[in-house]
């Protein structure tokens, strides 16, 4: 995803871009230029909600499991037992698979084994 903006996540990269070529090079950049870097993501990030990360973690998680034409979308959950949740929609819209999960890599097992082909003979009358 390219971004054209500064956010937490782009500005702590930026400034630990910024420690080999201050280690490596001294005189290209300042002490200052990378102390103010830092601190100013460090500020970003411990503004972010926990929650964010965490639903970006989730996110990277179920969005490992699903098919190529598919997207993912995951949200938290009122539930303490199952905090969060997912559907999972085809390039049309249609929802393919919907879980809640205890965790991020319960929730995407979960995602994936709804997203497997039904087996042969599923659904029919027995003769």
């Amino acid at each position: 995803m390219k971004t054209n903006y500064f956010n937490a996540y782009t500005q702590a990269l930026g400034a630990l871009k910024l420690i080999p070529i201050y280690l490596n090079c001294p005189g290209v950049i300042s002490r200052a230029t990378l102390v103010g870097a830092s601190t100013e993501a460090v500020q970003l990030l411990e503004s972010m909600p926990a929650m964010t990360v965490e639903l970006a973690e989730v996110f990277r998680s179920v969005n490992s499991v699903i098919q190529p034409g598919q997207t993912a979308y995951v949200t938290p959950t009122n539930s303490p037992e199952t905090p969060y949740g997912a559907v999972v929609a085809d390039a049309s819209g249609q929802v393919c698979a919907a879980a809640m999960g205890a965790s991020k890599d319960g929730l995407a097992e979960l995602i994936r084994l709804k997203l497997q082909p039904a087996p042969v003979g599923y659904g029919e009358a027995s003769p």
